[in-house]
This record gives structure tokens, C-alpha cells and sequence, in this order.
């Protein structure tokens, strides 16, 4: 029975932080937009916000995430640049567009920019699934999603080349190596033996702060300019030609390197086998 009173207390606790959490985190917003508050303030309070919703929610929905002490603050600071991004957007960018826009939406949007947001979405999605997806499987096809968004996205820079080069090497020849290798592998598909896991998370949340913090600064300190659109003109034939004079042995070594490379792996490959046949043989 006590065990249970104490358990309630510990939950009723948390329940009061994240509720504080909000009231301050909303609080600190809408006195910042009316300009109760200056920016400087309004950031260390919906800081402090932050920390509290994800002390409370740990209690709830992260439970197995050990968020204490210098972890918790870390976290915290990860969630609050996301957050912080997010905002950024939609008050900046999305959020004036939609209002000034409403009723025009399919006049002013162009299907270029509808098929540039399509690739831009394809690369971050596939990306983010290569990146926490728990089945290699997934990761190698969210991969190939992401590859393909580049390449999109090369050519709306008027990069002719690297988007043909991004399609047949990394989609055609290296995607297409890793997609062999799970198959033909039989122990990748066991559990890993992870060491220090219990780092992962702490690690993570700290470049994840780190990057996030960068590009916010990145967004809002740029001084961004319009620049008239230009016309594209191929690369392709300027390039060829440059590799067949000017850099023609450059090339030629470069060759020669990965011809090298490739004959060493299959050797150490073979070797690998042939000791693992013998060994199972004796």
C-alpha cells in the first residue's frame, strides 16, 4: 500500500511539472508576441518549460529513457531546437504564406516548387528512416528514397552531372552492393551485440543539440537575398572533356586506385572463406 501511495506521488508530481511546464512554455510565447517579453527572457523560459514537459512526460511516456541531472538539461535542449525550428517555420515562412495565400493557393504555387518540396520530403523521410529504422531491410530501401531525392535536387541546381552520377552510382552500383551484401550475409540479420548503450542516448541528444542549434543560428543570422533565376546550361560535355585532357591522369590513377581496392577485397574476401571452410572441415 505504501509502495502505491508513493508511486502516485511520484506520478501526481510529475503531472504538476508538465502541467507548469506548458503554462510556462505558452506563458513565455504569447507574452513574447504581444511584447511583454524581450527575446532573450522569452528563450531561458520556454527553456525552462521544455525541461519540465519532458521531466513530467519522462514519468509517462519515456520511461525506459533514463532522463535525470545533465541528460534531462541535454534532452531538453535537443527537443527546444526542434521545437525552436519548427516554430521558426511556420511563423516565418509558412505561417505568412498560408494567411496571405489562402484563397489563391493553387494560382500562385507553381508545379515546379510542388515537385521541389516533393524531392526535398523524399530526401529528409528517406534519411530519417535509414537513420532509426530497427530493420536493415527498411534502412537499405529508405536509402535508396534518399539517394533519389538527391538527385532531384541536384538537378534543380542545374547540376546535370552529379544527378546522373548520384542515380547510377550510389542508387545503380552502391545501393545495390549493400542490398547484395544484406542478402548474401547470414549474420547481419542477428541481434548486434551493442557496448555502452546505455552512452547512445546521451551522445545522440548532444549532436542532436549541437545541429539543430547550429542551423537555427544558420536561419535566422543569414542574410538571405532573392537572386534573379538564371538559365541552367549542361555540364556534362565541359566535364568529359576535362577528363580526357587536362585530367587525364588524375583520372586514369583514380582508376587504377579503386581497380586495386577492389582486387584487395576480393582476395581478403576469399581468404576469409577459405579459412572458414577449413575450419568447419576439421
Amino acid at each position: 500500500m505504501a509502495e502505491v501511495s508513493s508511486n502516485l506521488r511520484g506520478y501526481l508530481a510529475r503531472l504538476a511539472v508538465l502541467t507548469a511546464g506548458l503554462l510556462v512554455f505558452v506563458g513565455a510565447s504569447l507574452a513574447h508576441a504581444f511584447g511583454v517579453l524581450p527575446t532573450a527572457p522569452t528563450i531561458v523560459a520556454q527553456y525552462l518549460g521544455v525541461v519540465g514537459i519532458v521531466w513530467g512526460l519522462n514519468g509517462f511516456l519515456f520511461r525506459t529513457l533514463p532522463l535525470s541531472g545533465f541528460f534531462l538539461l541535454v534532452f531538453s535542449a535537443a527537443a527546444f531546437g526542434v521545437l525552436f525550428l519548427v516554430g521558426y517555420f511556420f511563423q516565418t515562412i509558412a505561417g505568412p504564406f498560408l494567411i496571405d495565400n489562402a484563397g489563391q493557393f493553387i494560382g500562385l504555387i507553381k508545379l515546379v516548387d510542388l515537385i521541389f518540396y516533393a524531392f526535398a520530403f523524399m530526401t529528409i523521410a528517406g534519411a530519417g528512416g535509414c537513420a532509426f529504422s530497427r530493420n536493415i531491410i527498411y534502412s537499405a530501401w529508405s536509402l535508396l528514397f534518399a539517394f533519389l531525392g538527391v538527385a532531384g535536387l541536384y538537378v534543380f541546381l542545374g547540376a546535370d552531372f552529379p544527378a546522373v552520377a548520384q542515380v547510377l552510382i550510389y542508387v545503380g552500383g552502391v545501393l545495390v552492393l549493400i542490398l547484395f551484401a544484406i542478402m548474401l550475409t547470414k549474420q547481419i540479420g542477428e541481434d548486434p551485440r551493442l557496448t555502452n548503450a546505455h552512452l547512445g542516448l546521451p551522445v545522440g541528444a548532444a549532436l542532436a543539440a549541437v545541429t539543430v542549434g547550429t542551423l537555427a543560428y544558420m536561419a535566422v543570422m543569414a542574410p538571405w537575398k532573392l537572386a534573379p533565376a538564371r538559365s541552367y546550361e549542361p555540364v556534362s560535355a565541359a566535364l568529359g572533356t576535362a577528363f580526357l585532357t587536362d585530367f587525364l591522369l588524375p583520372f586514369e590513377v583514380a582508376s587504377v586506385v579503386l581497380l586495386a581496392a577492389l582486387v584487395g577485397a576480393v582476395i581478403i574476401a576469399r581468404k576469409e572463406i577459405k579459412e572458414h571452410s577449413d575450419t568447419v572441415l576439421e
